[in-house]
C-alpha cells in the first residue's frame, strides 16, 4: 500500500517539492559541540598533593563521612523535599509526552454517529432536494485515519521527546545531587558553629575568670587600670562570638530543615556531630576520558540539544507535502429506517489526503530558523557547562589542596599550643609563675581550636564540592542504553 502511494503521489508532488526545497533559503552553519577541553596539566597539578583512591564516587557518597545524622537527614530530603518532587513530577509529564508521540507512529481507529433534520432551499444549486424536507442520518462505526510518515516527521518528533525526556531524567539527577551536595555543605556548616559555640562558651568563661585575676590584681594594688580594662574588653568581645556562633547553630538548622522539606521546628531536633578528619574522596584517575558520562548536567544538556536537532528535522518537513491515508465504512441515509434495514445505505471510502504548502507567508522559514536557533543556544548551553564543569573539578582539587596542607599546619600549631599549656601549668603548679600563666595559655589554645574547627569544616564542604564536581555517582545507563 505504501508503494502505491508512493508512485501515486511522488510524481504529483515532484514539482511542490522543489518549490518547498527553495523555500528553506539560506542559514548560518550550525554550532558544534566541543570536545574535552585541554585540561589535564591543571588536573594534575590538583593532584599533586592527592592521594585518594582511584574511583568515581559512588551514588550515596555522603556515607563515607561517617556521620549518621547526616544519613538521615539525607534520607529524609530525598524524600521529602518539595523541589525534587517537582524535578521527578516533570520527569513522569516528559515521559507521558513520549507515549502521546509514539501514538502518531500508529493509526487511529474512531465511529462516527450523527443524526441531522435539514430542508434545502426551494432557490438552492442543489436543484433533487430544493424544498425537500429529510432527515440525515450518518452511521460510520469504522474511521480509519493513518498519517503516512514519508518524510519521517512523526519520528523524528517522537526521537526529540525521547532525548528530551532523557534529559529531563538527567535534570533530576542534578537536582538530586545539588540537593544532596546543599544538604551535606549546610550539616557541616552546623557541626562548625556548634564547635564554635562549644568553643565560645569555654572562651568567656577563661577570659571571666582571667577578668577576675585582675580585678583581684588591681584591688590589691598589683596592677594598673589597663589590664583590666583589656580583659573587660575581652570578654565583651567573645560574648558577641559566642552570640554569633549560637545563632549560627540555629540557622543552620533552619535551612536543613527547611531541604529536607519541614518546618523549622523540625529542625531543633537535629544533633550536631563531631568534627573529624575526613579522607580524600574517591578520584578517578580516568577523569578526562570517562567525565561527560558522570555529571548529570552535561548529560542534561547534550540530550537537549539532541532533541532539539531532531525538532529542526520536523521544521524541515513542514516544507514537504503532507499525506494521510483515511479510510470509512458505515451507512448513510436520508431515512433512519432505511440506515436498518437497506443494504443499498452501505457508504465507504478509501485514499490518500494530500497537503501541498504553496504560500505560508514565511511562516515554515521562520519556524525552521526559530529551530535552527534554538539549536545553537542549546550547544553553546552545553559548551558552557562542560568549560564549568571542568572549571568545578579544577577548583574543588585546588581547593583541597589547599584546605589539606592549611589544616596539617593548624594542627601542628593546636599541638603546639597544648604543649605551652601544659608547660604553663607544670609552671603554675612548681610555683614559678602566678595562676594567670596557665589561664592565657590555655585561652590561646581555645583560640587555635576555633580556626581548627573551621578549618575542618572547609574541609567537609571542600570534599563535598569534589563529589559534586565529579557528578555524585550520577552514571549515563539508561539514556546510552535506550537510544543504542
Amino acid at each position: 500500500m505504501r508503494r502505491w502511494l508512493q508512485s501515486l503521489i511522488l510524481p504529483l508532488s515532484g514539482g511542490a517539492l522543489l518549490a518547498a526545497c527553495a523555500q528553506f533559503g539560506t542559514s548560518s552553519p550550525p554550532a558544534v559541540m566541543s570536545g574535552m577541553p585541554e585540561s589535564r596539566r591543571s588536573l594534575q597539578d590538583g593532584l599533586s598533593h592527592y592521594s585518594g583512591r582511584s574511583a568515581w564516587p559512588r551514588e550515596n557518597w555522603w556515607m563515607s563521612f561517617g556521620q549518621p545524622e547526616l544519613n538521615r537527614l539525607m534520607e529524609t530530603a530525598l524524600a521529602g523535599n518539595p523541589d525534587l518532587k517537582t524535578a521527578a513530577a516533570r520527569l513522569r509529564q516528559s515521559q507521558a509526552l513520549v507515549d502521546a508521540e509514539a501514538a502518531d507512529l500508529y493509526p487511529t481507529v474512531d465511529a462516527h454517529i450523527s443524526f441531522s433534520a435539514q430542508r434545502f432551499s426551494a432557490n438552492s444549486v442543489q436543484a433533487k432536494f430544493a424544498g425537500e424536507d429529510f432527515r440525515l442520518s450518518l452511521v460510520d462505526p469504522f474511521v480509519l485515519r493513518y498519517h503516512l510518515d514519508f518524510w519521517g516527521s512523526d519520528r523524528a518528533s517522537l526521537q526529540a521527546a525521547v532525548d528530551h525526556s532523557f534529559a529531563v531524567a538527567a535534570e533530576w539527577a542534578d537536582a538530586r545531587l545539588l540537593l544532596t551536595a546543599a544538604v551535606a555543605g549546610t550539616y557541616f556548616d552546623l557541626l562548625v558553629a556548634d564547635s564554635h559555640r562549644r568553643i565560645a562558651e569555654q572562651l568567656v568563661a577563661d577570659l571571666d575568670r582571667l577578668l577576675r585575676l585582675e580585678l583581684t590584681r588591681r584591688v590589691a594594688g598589683l596592677s594598673a587600670d589597663a589590664p583590666t580594662l583589656v580583659a573587660e574588653s575581652a570578654v565583651q568581645e567573645a560574648r558577641q562570638t559566642l552570640a554569633t556562633a549560637q545563632a549560627s547553630v540555629q540557622l543552620a538548622r533552619h535551612r536543613l530543615a527547611t531541604l529536607t522539606g519541614k518546618g523549622a521546628d523540625w529542625g531543633r531536633w537535629i544533633a550536631a556531630g563531631e568534627l573529624a578528619h575526613i579522607d580524600p574522596p574517591a578520584f578517578p584517575r580516568d577523569l578526562p576520558l570517562r567525565f561527560l558520562e558522570h555529571r548529570p548536567d552535561l548529560a542534561a544538556a547534550r540530550l537537549e540539544a539532541e532533541s532539539v536537532s531532531e525538532s529542526v528535522k520536523v521544521a524541515q518537513t513542514a516544507f514537504y507535502p503532507d499525506v494521510n491515508l483515511i479510510a470509512f465504512a458505515g451507512l448513510h441515509s436520508v431515512s433512519l429506517s432505511d440506515v436498518l434495514l437497506q443494504g443499498s445505505s452501505l457508504a465507504y471510502a478509501v485514499g490518500p489526503s494530500v497537503t501541498f504548502p504553496i504560500f505560508e507567508g514565511g511562516r515554515l522559514r521562520a519556524r525552521l530558523a526559530d529551530r535552527e536557533a534554538a539549536y545553537d543556544v542549546a550547544v553553546e548551553r552545553y559548551n558552557a557547562t562542560l568549560l564549568r564543569a571542568i572549571q568545578d573539578v579544577a577548583d574543588a582539587l585546588t581547593r583541597w589542596r589547599e584546605l589539606d596542607l592549611r589544616l596539617t599546619e593548624q594542627v601542628h600549631r593546636a599541638g603546639d599550643a597544648e604543649r605551652v599549656m601544659r608547660l604553663a601549668e607544670s609552671l603554675s603548679t612548681a610555683g614559678l609563675s602566678d595562676a594567670s600563666g596557665p589561664l592565657r595559655a590555655r585561652i590561646e589554645l581555645t583560640l587555635q581550636n576555633w580556626r581548627l574547627a573551621s578549618l575542618k569544616g572547609e574541609q567537609g564542604k571542600a570534599a563535598v564540592a569534589l563529589c559534586r564536581a565529579l557528578g555524585g555517582g550520577y552514571q549515563l545507563r539508561q539514556e546510552t542504553g535506550s537510544r543504542g
